[in-house]
């Protein structure tokens, strides 16, 4: 069971006051002490809340002493027309409270409200202090300059790190040390003044912010994301003197709602495939089904089964475009150029020239990473204007950043058309699904890669892969 707070009186009348407060039983325990040699005793045997020094010739030495000798030990004056409020003050005093000459009941009412005042912003300051070693969150209190003055343990560690690191190289790791930082001493700029502004805004109009969605870094879809509620912070006159901040990370969250809109896409492709796509090669295959019974043509069966194979391509496109949709979470270590050519030796590449210049190990999904070298090889091969022999694919690591590329020296791909290769359904080829590009860009981002389309050195098209993760990173 927790012990009663310890109060220590010190004065003349330290014994009558001690007594008339055991009748009053307060949840407070009192102990009246005379000589200013036992408040010394007192204060370096016993754990003491508070000190009242109430009145005598030596009250202010006591009281000067007495924090001297307990840093931080709240020290409450009381005058008997001996002192004023300033003098008190200047020695340190939390609280003066002039209680007249030798009143006993005064100076009883005063001590209980004194005391029960102190307790109270006692039991304040330990539940703040609770909160903010304890909740799981990062809380913190700013003040008008949007200076941090209280941080929760939580905060440094809150993007995931250990630790703030600030833009200039520089490390953060406890409260203590953010404590006196604004945002522009650990956050980059930019971040930084929308933080200051949203801070500003709350303090000036009065009015919270709540549950603020910020990309604070990484990629859009496997990035950080944290929801920052602000509201005033009032003091005891009810003035505005900051705020008060709670940020929590809900990375996991958003991706799981850049999963549903892609799981959402995918189901839309799926659609507009079975829909259209599907239908087209039916209606092709019953056409000419009616007319083998009527003439018994051998050509209508020749495109009855070319309709078929058609139908089988796109079922089988769709189903892999299903089966890459999910984001990689358990990715092993792949050589890119092993992938690479074990995907070229299943794809019918005629005397096509594979070329790999690739040192990059990558974490990838290994059989994920095979379906999107085989779609791009199959891409640049079905797209080479009918001279697929002379056709050289190269594959290479990216010297620019980790990454890897894929180009080809065929026809390329027209500046225009390069945003929307990567939809469902494009296709500048009257046999072409339109998904294998999708598959590609679907496979990027389930690994959280970048993927984009230039011109190739021999005038096709490259295929750059980008924010690739190596064993290393």
């Amino acid at each position: 069971m927790q012990e009663p707070p310890l109060v220590l009186y010190h004065g003349p009348d330290a014994t009558a006051v001690t007594e008339r407060w055991d009748r009053r039983r307060r949840p407070f325990d009192l102990r009246g002490l005379s000589a200013a040699d036992d408040v010394r005793d007192a204060l370096a045997e016993d754990d003491v809340d508070c000190l009242v020094c109430a009145g005598g010739e030596d009250v202010l030495a006591v009281a000067d002493d007495a924090q001297a000798s307990v840093p931080g030990l709240q020290v409450v004056v009381f005058g008997r027309g001996d002192i004023d409020a300033a003098t008190a003050l200047e020695h340190g005093a939390a609280h003066f409270v002039d209680v007249g000459e030798d009143d006993p009941v005064e100076t009883l009412d005063a001590l209980q409200s004194v005391v029960e005042q102190h307790h109270s912003r006692r039991r304040d300051r330990t539940m703040l202090d609770s909160l903010l070693e304890n909740i799981p969150l990062s809380v913190y209190f700013k003040d008008h300059d949007s200076r941090h003055v209280e941080v929760s343990d939580e905060m440094p560690s809150a993007s995931g790190n250990p630790y703030i690191e600030s833009p200039d190289g520089c490390r953060y790791h406890t409260p203590e040390d953010v404590v006196g930082l604004t945002d522009f001493d650990l956050y980059p700029p930019e971040l930084a003044e929308s933080a200051t502004a949203d801070d500003q805004r709350v303090i000036e109009s009065e009015e919270p912010v709540v549950d603020q969605v910020e990309h604070t870094h990484g990629s859009v879809v496997n990035g950080t994301y944290v929801a920052t509620s602000k509201a005033p912070w009032y003091d005891e006159q009810g003035n505005v003197v900051g705020l008060v901040g709670v940020t929590r990370d809900i990375s996991e969250r958003k991706q799981y709602e850049h999963q549903l809109e892609r799981q959402n896409g995918r189901l839309e492709r799926f659609a507009g495939v079975l829909s259209h796509d599907l239908r087209n090669p039916l209606e092709v295959a019953q056409g000419h089904l009616r007319l083998a019974r009527e003439d018994r043509d051998p050509e209508h069966f020749d495109a009855i089964e070319r309709s078929l194979d058609r139908m089988d391509e796109l079922v089988e496109d769709v189903l892999t475009l299903a089966r890459q949709g999910g984001t990689v979470t358990e990715p092993d270590a792949v050589a890119v150029a092993t992938a690479a050519r074990d995907a070229w030796n299943v794809v019918d590449s005629g005397d096509a020239t594979l070329v790999v210049d690739a040192d990059l190990v990558v974490m990838a999904d290994p059989s994920r990473l095979a379906q999107l070298f085989e779609n791009l090889f199959r891409n640049a091969l079905e797209h080479a204007a009918d001279r697929p022999d002379a056709l050289t694919i190269t594959v290479a690591d990216l010297r620019e950043a980790h990454g890897f590329l894929v180009a080809d020296d065929g026809v390329g791909i027209p500046e225009d058309e390069r945003e929307g290769i990567f939809d469902a359904g494009f296709s500048t080829t009257e046999d072409g699904t339109g998904l294998g590009l999708n598959i590609v860009r679907t496979v990027a981002d389930a690994h959280g890669w970048h993927v984009t389309v230039t011109e190739s050195d021999g005038g096709g098209a490259c295929f750059k892969f980008g924010n690739v993760h190596t064993p290393e990173s």
